[in-house]
Protein backbone atom coordinates (compact mmCIF):
# COMPACT_ATOMS: atom_id res chain seq x y z
CA UNK A 1 0.00 0.00 0.00
CA UNK A 2 0.94 3.56 -0.66
CA UNK A 3 1.66 6.33 2.53
CA UNK A 4 -1.84 7.67 1.55
CA UNK A 5 -3.84 4.20 1.45
CA UNK A 6 -2.42 3.83 4.80
CA UNK A 7 -3.91 6.90 6.06
CA UNK A 8 -7.22 7.20 4.29
CA UNK A 9 -8.80 4.45 4.15
CA UNK A 10 -13.01 3.67 3.85
CA UNK A 11 -15.28 0.99 4.51
CA UNK A 12 -18.32 0.28 2.19
CA UNK A 13 -20.14 -1.68 4.94
CA UNK A 14 -18.93 0.13 8.35
CA UNK A 15 -21.76 -2.22 10.09
CA UNK A 16 -19.44 -5.58 9.34
CA UNK A 17 -17.03 -3.78 11.53
CA UNK A 18 -18.97 -4.76 14.76
CA UNK A 19 -17.09 -8.37 13.99
CA UNK A 20 -13.62 -7.14 15.00
CA UNK A 21 -14.68 -7.94 18.18
CA UNK A 22 -14.15 -12.03 17.46
CA UNK A 23 -10.38 -10.75 17.23
CA UNK A 24 -10.66 -11.48 21.02
CA UNK A 25 -11.29 -15.10 20.66
CA UNK A 26 -7.74 -16.47 20.43
CA UNK A 27 -7.04 -14.82 23.50
CA UNK A 28 -8.88 -17.56 25.26
CA UNK A 29 -7.49 -20.25 26.89
CA UNK A 30 -8.24 -23.82 25.01
CA UNK A 31 -8.69 -26.95 26.42
CA UNK A 32 -6.59 -28.89 24.09
CA UNK A 33 -3.58 -26.47 24.68
CA UNK A 34 -3.51 -27.66 28.13
CA UNK A 35 -0.99 -30.61 29.46
CA UNK A 36 -0.95 -32.29 32.85
CA UNK A 37 2.21 -32.80 34.79
CA UNK A 38 3.02 -33.64 38.24
CA UNK A 39 5.45 -31.04 38.78
CA UNK A 40 5.61 -28.39 36.38
CA UNK A 41 9.08 -27.03 38.45
CA UNK A 42 10.92 -30.39 36.05
CA UNK A 43 9.90 -28.60 32.77
CA UNK A 44 13.07 -27.03 31.21
CA UNK A 45 12.83 -23.49 30.40
CA UNK A 46 10.92 -22.86 26.80
CA UNK A 47 11.49 -19.60 25.35
CA UNK A 48 10.89 -20.81 21.72
CA UNK A 49 7.48 -22.42 22.47
CA UNK A 50 6.17 -19.25 24.05
CA UNK A 51 7.15 -17.09 21.46
CA UNK A 52 5.55 -19.96 19.37
CA UNK A 53 2.55 -19.73 21.51
CA UNK A 54 1.97 -15.78 20.90
CA UNK A 55 2.87 -15.64 16.79
CA UNK A 56 -0.43 -18.23 16.70
CA UNK A 57 -2.54 -16.10 18.73
CA UNK A 58 -1.23 -12.91 16.63
CA UNK A 59 -1.85 -15.20 13.61
CA UNK A 60 -5.30 -15.78 14.35
CA UNK A 61 -6.24 -12.33 15.48
CA UNK A 62 -4.88 -10.93 12.10
CA UNK A 63 -7.12 -13.69 10.14
CA UNK A 64 -10.13 -12.56 11.23
CA UNK A 65 -9.06 -8.64 11.09
CA UNK A 66 -8.09 -9.24 7.79
CA UNK A 67 -11.37 -11.31 7.10
CA UNK A 68 -13.65 -8.71 9.00
CA UNK A 69 -12.13 -5.16 6.91
CA UNK A 70 -12.61 -7.24 3.66
CA UNK A 71 -15.91 -8.08 4.10
CA UNK A 72 -16.85 -3.76 5.57
CA UNK A 73 -14.84 -3.75 1.73
CA UNK A 74 -11.68 -1.92 2.81
CA UNK A 75 -10.75 0.94 0.45
CA UNK A 76 -8.69 3.74 -0.14
CA UNK A 77 -10.81 6.78 -1.53
CA UNK A 78 -10.56 8.37 -4.62
CA UNK A 79 -8.31 11.35 -4.45
CA UNK A 80 -6.30 13.62 -6.20
CA UNK A 81 -2.21 14.58 -5.96
CA UNK A 82 -0.38 17.39 -6.94
CA UNK A 83 2.12 16.80 -9.50
CA UNK A 84 5.10 19.60 -11.36
CA UNK A 85 5.87 19.00 -15.01
CA UNK A 86 6.59 21.09 -17.99
CA UNK A 87 3.09 21.94 -19.85
CA UNK A 88 0.12 24.36 -19.69
CA UNK A 89 -3.78 24.53 -19.47
CA UNK A 90 -5.06 25.09 -22.69
CA UNK A 91 -8.21 25.49 -24.28
CA UNK A 92 -8.56 24.85 -27.29
CA UNK A 93 -11.60 26.75 -28.87
CA UNK A 94 -12.33 25.73 -32.42
CA UNK A 95 -14.37 27.25 -34.89
CA UNK A 96 -17.41 24.75 -36.30
CA UNK A 97 -19.32 26.73 -38.28
CA UNK A 98 -20.26 25.85 -41.81
CA UNK A 99 -17.16 27.13 -43.55
CA UNK A 100 -15.36 25.05 -41.74
CA UNK A 101 -16.61 22.22 -43.97
CA UNK A 102 -14.79 23.72 -47.18
CA UNK A 103 -11.65 22.84 -49.07
CA UNK A 104 -8.66 24.81 -47.50
CA UNK A 105 -7.59 26.24 -50.90
CA UNK A 106 -3.88 27.70 -51.73
CA UNK A 107 -2.86 29.96 -53.88
CA UNK A 108 -3.72 28.58 -57.78
CA UNK A 109 -5.66 25.91 -56.70
CA UNK A 110 -7.96 25.24 -59.37
CA UNK A 111 -10.54 23.47 -57.09
CA UNK A 112 -13.58 26.16 -56.62
CA UNK A 113 -15.01 26.77 -52.98
CA UNK A 114 -18.28 25.66 -53.55
CA UNK A 115 -17.18 21.54 -54.20
CA UNK A 116 -18.45 20.29 -51.02
CA UNK A 117 -16.70 16.67 -51.85
CA UNK A 118 -13.58 18.72 -52.27
CA UNK A 119 -10.21 18.16 -49.90
CA UNK A 120 -8.69 18.94 -47.62
CA UNK A 121 -11.47 20.17 -45.28
CA UNK A 122 -10.52 22.90 -42.80
CA UNK A 123 -12.03 20.87 -40.09
CA UNK A 124 -9.79 17.72 -40.79
CA UNK A 125 -6.80 19.90 -41.06
CA UNK A 126 -7.70 21.40 -37.86
CA UNK A 127 -8.54 17.92 -36.01
CA UNK A 128 -5.02 16.26 -37.29
CA UNK A 129 -2.92 18.94 -36.27
CA UNK A 130 -5.01 19.00 -32.61
CA UNK A 131 -4.21 15.38 -32.22
CA UNK A 132 -0.45 15.20 -32.81
CA UNK A 133 -0.08 18.33 -30.54
CA UNK A 134 -1.51 16.57 -27.94
CA UNK A 135 -0.62 13.66 -28.19
CA UNK A 136 2.80 15.30 -27.88
CA UNK A 137 1.98 16.85 -24.73
CA UNK A 138 1.30 14.37 -21.85
CA UNK A 139 1.43 16.95 -18.84
CA UNK A 140 -1.02 19.34 -20.50
CA UNK A 141 -4.43 19.76 -19.42
CA UNK A 142 -6.17 20.04 -22.08
CA UNK A 143 -10.32 21.69 -22.76
CA UNK A 144 -12.02 21.48 -26.06
CA UNK A 145 -14.83 23.94 -27.04
CA UNK A 146 -16.52 24.15 -30.02
CA UNK A 147 -18.35 27.30 -31.79
CA UNK A 148 -20.61 28.49 -34.25
CA UNK A 149 -23.17 30.83 -33.66
CA UNK A 150 -23.29 29.36 -30.07
CA UNK A 151 -20.66 27.11 -28.29
CA UNK A 152 -20.39 24.22 -26.73
CA UNK A 153 -18.41 22.63 -24.39
CA UNK A 154 -16.92 19.22 -25.46
CA UNK A 155 -14.72 18.50 -22.84
CA UNK A 156 -13.27 19.94 -19.41
CA UNK A 157 -10.27 20.28 -18.80
CA UNK A 158 -8.38 16.77 -19.02
CA UNK A 159 -4.89 15.42 -19.17
CA UNK A 160 -6.37 11.63 -20.19
CA UNK A 161 -5.07 11.22 -23.59
CA UNK A 162 -7.65 8.46 -24.43
CA UNK A 163 -10.27 11.20 -23.87
CA UNK A 164 -8.48 13.80 -25.26
CA UNK A 165 -7.81 12.38 -28.72
CA UNK A 166 -11.47 10.86 -28.71
CA UNK A 167 -13.10 14.69 -28.01
CA UNK A 168 -10.79 16.20 -31.03
CA UNK A 169 -12.27 13.48 -33.72
CA UNK A 170 -15.57 14.37 -32.15
CA UNK A 171 -15.22 17.38 -33.84
CA UNK A 172 -15.71 15.47 -37.01
CA UNK A 173 -18.84 13.98 -36.40
CA UNK A 174 -21.60 15.99 -38.34
CA UNK A 175 -22.21 19.31 -40.24
CA UNK A 176 -20.90 22.62 -39.42
CA UNK A 177 -23.31 24.87 -38.16
CA UNK A 178 -24.78 28.63 -38.74
CA UNK A 179 -22.02 31.92 -38.80
CA UNK A 180 -19.14 32.45 -36.53
CA UNK A 181 -19.79 34.42 -33.53
CA UNK A 182 -16.24 34.70 -31.76
CA UNK A 183 -17.21 37.18 -29.18
CA UNK A 184 -19.70 35.07 -27.31
CA UNK A 185 -16.96 31.64 -27.81
CA UNK A 186 -14.23 33.78 -26.15
CA UNK A 187 -16.52 34.76 -23.02
CA UNK A 188 -17.37 30.69 -22.75
CA UNK A 189 -13.64 30.46 -23.31
CA UNK A 190 -12.68 32.55 -20.33
CA UNK A 191 -15.48 31.50 -17.81
CA UNK A 192 -13.69 27.81 -17.95
CA UNK A 193 -10.82 29.54 -16.45
CA UNK A 194 -12.61 31.22 -13.59
CA UNK A 195 -12.99 28.62 -10.92
CA UNK A 196 -9.64 26.92 -11.37
CA UNK A 197 -6.46 27.81 -9.64
CA UNK A 198 -3.43 29.52 -11.29
CA UNK A 199 -1.13 26.75 -11.69
CA UNK A 200 1.07 27.80 -14.41
CA UNK A 201 1.02 29.02 -17.83
CA UNK A 202 -2.74 29.29 -19.50
CA UNK A 203 -3.54 29.63 -22.99
CA UNK A 204 -6.42 30.08 -25.33
CA UNK A 205 -6.22 28.63 -28.72
CA UNK A 206 -8.51 30.06 -31.32
CA UNK A 207 -8.87 27.75 -34.48
CA UNK A 208 -10.87 29.75 -37.04
CA UNK A 209 -10.91 30.54 -40.97
CA UNK A 210 -12.70 33.95 -40.16
CA UNK A 211 -13.27 36.64 -38.09
CA UNK A 212 -16.44 38.44 -36.73
CA UNK A 213 -17.68 41.44 -35.45
CA UNK A 214 -16.85 41.77 -31.47
CA UNK A 215 -19.04 44.64 -29.69
CA UNK A 216 -17.19 46.86 -27.52
CA UNK A 217 -18.55 46.15 -24.40
CA UNK A 218 -17.72 42.60 -25.40
CA UNK A 219 -14.22 43.21 -26.58
CA UNK A 220 -13.84 44.84 -22.45
CA UNK A 221 -14.87 41.84 -21.14
CA UNK A 222 -12.42 39.92 -23.00
CA UNK A 223 -9.58 41.79 -22.21
CA UNK A 224 -10.55 42.27 -18.85
CA UNK A 225 -11.13 38.15 -18.71
CA UNK A 226 -7.84 37.43 -20.46
CA UNK A 227 -5.39 40.02 -17.66
CA UNK A 228 -7.94 38.58 -14.73
CA UNK A 229 -6.64 34.94 -15.41
CA UNK A 230 -3.57 35.77 -16.84
CA UNK A 231 -4.23 33.64 -20.20
CA UNK A 232 -2.16 34.21 -23.21
CA UNK A 233 -4.22 33.98 -26.45
CA UNK A 234 -3.23 32.67 -29.74
CA UNK A 235 -5.33 32.43 -33.34
CA UNK A 236 -4.61 29.95 -35.76
CA UNK A 237 -6.15 31.61 -39.03
CA UNK A 238 -6.73 28.74 -41.96
CA UNK A 239 -6.72 31.28 -44.52
CA UNK A 240 -7.84 30.25 -48.38
CA UNK A 241 -5.83 32.33 -50.94
CA UNK A 242 -8.85 34.54 -51.57
CA UNK A 243 -8.89 36.20 -47.45
CA UNK A 244 -6.93 39.00 -46.59
CA UNK A 245 -3.80 37.88 -44.93
CA UNK A 246 -2.97 39.60 -41.46
CA UNK A 247 0.44 40.66 -42.53
CA UNK A 248 -1.97 43.17 -44.23
CA UNK A 249 -3.84 44.46 -41.54
CA UNK A 250 -2.03 47.95 -41.50
CA UNK A 251 -3.27 48.75 -44.90
CA UNK A 252 -6.18 51.15 -44.71
CA UNK A 253 -6.95 48.90 -47.64
CA UNK A 254 -8.34 46.56 -45.50
CA UNK A 255 -9.87 48.57 -42.66
CA UNK A 256 -13.39 47.15 -43.36
CA UNK A 257 -12.43 42.93 -43.38
CA UNK A 258 -13.46 41.43 -40.33
CA UNK A 259 -10.66 39.05 -40.24
CA UNK A 260 -8.33 42.48 -40.51
CA UNK A 261 -10.28 44.20 -37.43
CA UNK A 262 -10.27 41.29 -35.13
CA UNK A 263 -6.64 41.15 -35.47
CA UNK A 264 -5.95 44.57 -34.58
CA UNK A 265 -8.11 43.82 -31.67
CA UNK A 266 -6.75 41.26 -30.36
CA UNK A 267 -2.94 42.97 -31.01
CA UNK A 268 -3.68 45.60 -29.07
CA UNK A 269 -4.92 43.82 -25.98
CA UNK A 270 -2.09 43.86 -23.24
CA UNK A 271 -2.33 40.13 -22.42
CA UNK A 272 -0.03 38.37 -24.92
CA UNK A 273 -1.18 37.26 -28.20
CA UNK A 274 0.34 35.64 -31.50
CA UNK A 275 -1.36 34.97 -34.63
CA UNK A 276 -0.44 31.86 -37.01
CA UNK A 277 -1.72 31.41 -40.59
CA UNK A 278 -2.38 28.51 -42.26
CA UNK A 279 -2.97 27.74 -45.84
CA UNK A 280 -2.55 23.89 -46.05
CA UNK A 281 -1.41 20.79 -43.88
CA UNK A 282 2.61 21.71 -43.38
CA UNK A 283 2.10 25.28 -42.98
CA UNK A 284 -0.76 24.31 -40.16
CA UNK A 285 1.67 21.80 -38.35
CA UNK A 286 4.19 24.98 -38.25
CA UNK A 287 1.84 27.11 -36.25
CA UNK A 288 0.86 23.99 -33.73
CA UNK A 289 4.54 23.51 -33.14
CA UNK A 290 5.58 26.99 -32.64
CA UNK A 291 2.49 27.18 -30.25
CA UNK A 292 4.02 24.30 -28.49
CA UNK A 293 7.24 25.86 -28.41
CA UNK A 294 6.37 28.81 -26.51
CA UNK A 295 4.55 27.04 -23.89
CA UNK A 296 6.63 24.39 -22.30
CA UNK A 297 6.32 26.15 -19.03
CA UNK A 298 6.48 24.80 -15.59
CA UNK A 299 3.33 23.79 -14.13
CA UNK A 300 1.50 22.04 -11.50
CA UNK A 301 -1.23 20.41 -12.04
CA UNK A 302 -3.86 17.69 -10.22
CA UNK A 303 -3.82 14.47 -11.13
CA UNK A 304 -6.86 12.39 -9.94
CA UNK A 305 -6.15 8.50 -8.40
CA UNK A 306 -9.13 6.59 -8.53
CA UNK A 307 -10.67 4.89 -5.81
CA UNK A 308 -8.79 1.29 -4.82
CA UNK A 309 -10.55 -1.72 -3.31
CA UNK A 310 -8.47 -3.38 -0.77
CA UNK A 311 -10.82 -6.16 0.04
CA UNK A 312 -8.77 -8.55 -1.96
CA UNK A 313 -5.62 -7.52 -0.30
CA UNK A 314 -7.46 -8.51 3.18
CA UNK A 315 -8.68 -12.02 2.02
CA UNK A 316 -5.09 -12.60 0.58
CA UNK A 317 -3.67 -11.86 4.21
CA UNK A 318 -6.21 -13.81 6.15
CA UNK A 319 -5.38 -16.79 3.79
CA UNK A 320 -1.77 -16.61 4.30
CA UNK A 321 -2.48 -15.91 8.19
CA UNK A 322 -4.44 -18.97 8.18
CA UNK A 323 -1.86 -20.96 5.94
CA UNK A 324 0.84 -20.45 8.47
CA UNK A 325 -1.33 -21.01 11.48
CA UNK A 326 -2.07 -24.05 10.01
CA UNK A 327 1.03 -25.29 9.49
CA UNK A 328 2.39 -24.39 13.15
CA UNK A 329 -0.45 -26.60 14.51
CA UNK A 330 0.27 -29.49 12.54
CA UNK A 331 4.21 -29.31 13.33
CA UNK A 332 3.09 -29.43 17.20
CA UNK A 333 0.90 -31.97 17.03
CA UNK A 334 3.30 -34.35 15.08
CA UNK A 335 5.98 -33.49 17.52
CA UNK A 336 3.83 -34.64 20.15
CA UNK A 337 3.78 -38.52 21.45
CA UNK A 338 -0.08 -39.76 21.25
Amino acid sequence: MSGRALTELIVAQPWWLSGLLLAALPLCRQRDDEQVFGWTGWLPPDPLGLWRARLEIALGMLAIVATVLGLAGLASPATTIEKTGSGAEILVLLDRSASMDSALQEKGAKTPLTDKYAEPKKRKIARTALAGFAAGRPHDAIGLMMFSENQFQVMPFNMRPDMIQAAIQAGGVGSGLGNTDVGSAMLAALRTFDDRPDSGSRIIMLVSDGGAQIAPAVRLQIADGLKRNRIALYWIYLRSYNQPALADSDSAEFDGVVEVAMHRYFRSLSTPYRAFEADNQASMQRAIEAVGRQQMLPITYQLPVPQVDRAALCYLIAALACAVLWLLRRSTRSGVPT
